[in-house]
This record gives structure tokens, sequence and C-alpha cells, in this order.
């Protein structure tokens, strides 16, 4: 059963960008198998299928996950020599880098407004076919410039509360620690009882 906590949880802005994606997904994924049964079976695969799922299908689920993984802080992370810094010293490092990596973002975000834009005035389509090519061009401006934002918020939050967001450097590696922690916290609960048990012998024992 869920609590009001968990209900909240659920209206949080990654989800904004995470259900799209999942939606593209998942009808990219119907798109590529009904083309492959289509042209197996009758020999009459579904027009612009390689096209679609190249310019349309693909930049979607890409810009909308650079944007999620920054949101979670699962951007792949080389922290070598950075775990190596004193705490006191890490949060103006990973400030420094977060604008840093922001003044990128905007270098990328207004690079590709003026190729969308550029895009849009030929007409760009997708290669030889007729397929309308331009729109997600703008997706680049779009995500680079959310990116932009957040890793300025991620510079800020740095300086204010220090390492307390920092990105995870493998996502495997952070679920085989909950799992440890886990293991860890039902071994001591297991042995509490049993602790408790020993010292209530050990009472009868003095009081006989």
């Amino acid at each position: 059963m869920s609590n009001p906590t968990q209900r909240r949880g659920w209206f949080r802005p990654a989800v904004l960008i995470e259900v799209p994606a999942v939606v593209v997904t998942f009808t990219m994924m119907v798109h590529v198998t009904a083309n492959a049964l289509m042209r197996t079976f009758a020999n009459d695969p579904l027009p612009n299928t390689l096209e679609i799922t190249q310019y349309w299908y693909l930049p979607i689920i890409a810009f909308l996950g650079f944007i999620a993984a920054q949101a979670r802080g699962q951007h792949i992370a080389a922290d070598l020599i950075y775990e190596r810094f004193p705490e006191a010293t890490k949060r103006y490092v990973l400030a420094v880098l977060s604008v840093v990596a922001a003044v990128v973002c905007l270098g990328f975000a207004w690079f590709g407004w003026d190729e969308a834009v550029h895009a849009r005035e030929i007409g760009k389509t997708a290669g030889v076919s007729d397929l309308v090519a331009w729109p997600p061009y703008f997706l680049v401006p779009l995500c680079f410039g959310v990116m932009f934002v957040q890793f300025l918020y991620a510079a800020a939050r740095a300086i204010v509360k220090g390492d307390d967001q920092h990105v995870v450097t493998d996502p495997d590696d952070v679920l085989l620690l909950d799992e440890l922690d886990e293991m860890e916290s039902r071994a001591e609960d297991r042995k509490r009882p049993a602790s408790g048990h020993h010292e209530r012998h050990i009472e009868r024992e003095a009081a006989r």
C-alpha cells in the first residue's frame, strides 16, 4: 500500500521527461517489430521505417535521456581524483565543473538552434524520402538549454549543500551497495533478539 509520501513522488519533474521517453521507446519497438513481420510474411514492409527510427524515435529517446540522467544524477563520472579531495574542497570543485559543463551545454544549444533554424528553412527531409525531418533538430537546443539550467542549479546546490547530490559512477555498484546495506541491516536485526535472550538468561542465572 502506498503512503502519501510515495504518491507525491510521482509528481516530480523527471516524470514529465521519463514518461514520454518510455512511450516513444515502446512505440518504436512496436513499429520496428511490425515492419519486420510485414516484410517477412507479407513482403510489404512499412514505408520509411528506417528514416522514422533514425530521425524521430532515436533523437527523442536520446535527448530526453540526457535530461533525465542529469535530473537523477546518473551521468557517468570519473571521480578517482575527486574522491581524494577534502570534503570542504569537493563542493567548490563540483561547482566549478558544473559551471564548465553549463557553458559547454550553452554552446551546444546556441549552435543547435542555428542548425535547427537552417533545417526548417530548407525543409530538411530524411535522406531521399519525403519524410519531414527538421522538427527533431529543435531537440538539440531544447535539451542542452534545459541541461544548462540543470548544471547551474547543480553548481549553486554544490556551494550551499556540498556533495549531497554527487553523481552516480555506476548504477550497478549502487544497487550492489544497497543490497549489502540491506543484508547488514537484516543481520543486525537477527542478532538483537539473540543478544536480548542471552541477557535475560544471565539475569535468571544471577537471580538463582
